[in-house]
């Protein structure tokens, strides 16, 4: 088989949160250095993060009122979740696209053990009454990093398997509508700090650029030529 093209790139008309994460070098460098730096800190020291953090967290819970909505849509990052979406993906992917499925496969069981290895390895205690029960360490986010890979990985598929960019735009609209209210809600919950919500976000993002790059290569072209970016003729 041979592949008259690989990958072409974003459209031009791509939405730009999609340029910036999925293609800026500079984003990713930033966001491994900012989640990094954050983690050290919140293993070694962490009551130096407390002195921004614990102002944000004591005005977003003494405002946050009623807390049922944020119990609700915290569910949108849930572990369970993200393995069920994974699950169903995967099997609906299976027979049109195993790059696919595999990419998105890897992808849910990648934010599942990141999450898991800095919870023990970080180890950083959690905010004082909680309104949610929670298991480990604060740091980082899983609800956050599970939105964050979810919610960003279905449009990009959505797109690369019909090569229609609406599915980018709105997409990428719930997907920033989705992350924020998980990021806000564990806030709210008292489960995370503010620092704890942020790194969650760029772990995440660094996850997606690694799963974009799989959809994307000439390994997912050669497995799955009804991809929109690849496609091939003998």
């Amino acid at each position: 088989m041979r592949l008259d093209r690989i990958h072409l790139g974003l459209p031009d008309d791509a939405p730009w949160f999609v340029r910036v994460v999925l293609r800026s070098r500079a984003f990713l460098i930033v966001t491994v250095v900012t989640t990094t730096v954050l983690a050290i800190i919140a293993a070694s020291n962490p009551a130096w993060l407390l002195r921004i953090d614990q102002p944000v967290s004591d005005w977003a819970r003494g405002a946050g009122g009623d807390l049922s909505f944020a119990k609700l849509v915290t569910q949108l990052g849930s572990p369970s979740l993200a393995i069920a979406v994974g699950i169903v993906a995967v099997v609906a992917l299976w027979g049109r696209c195993r790059a696919s499925a595999v990419t998105l496969g890897a992808l849910v069981a990648a934010g599942l053990t990141t999450d898991l290895v800095l919870k023990v390895l970080v180890d950083r205690p959690r905010p004082p009454n909680p309104a949610v029960s929670a298991q480990l360490g604060s740091f980082p986010s899983g609800h956050v990093i599970h939105a964050v890979i979810i919610f960003g990985i279905v449009p990009l598929l959505l797109w690369l398997l019909t090569n229609r960019i609406l599915y980018l735009r709105l997409g990428f609209g719930v997907f920033a509508i989705v992350v924020i209210s998980v990021a806000v809600s564990r806030i709210l919950l008292g489960v995370h700090w503010p620092s704890d919500v942020i790194s969650s976000f760029f772990i995440g993002a660094s996850l997606l650029v690694a799963a974009e790059q799989m959809l994307t290569s000439t390994w997912a072209a050669r497995r799955c030529s009804s991809l929109g970016y690849h496609s091939s003729s003998p």
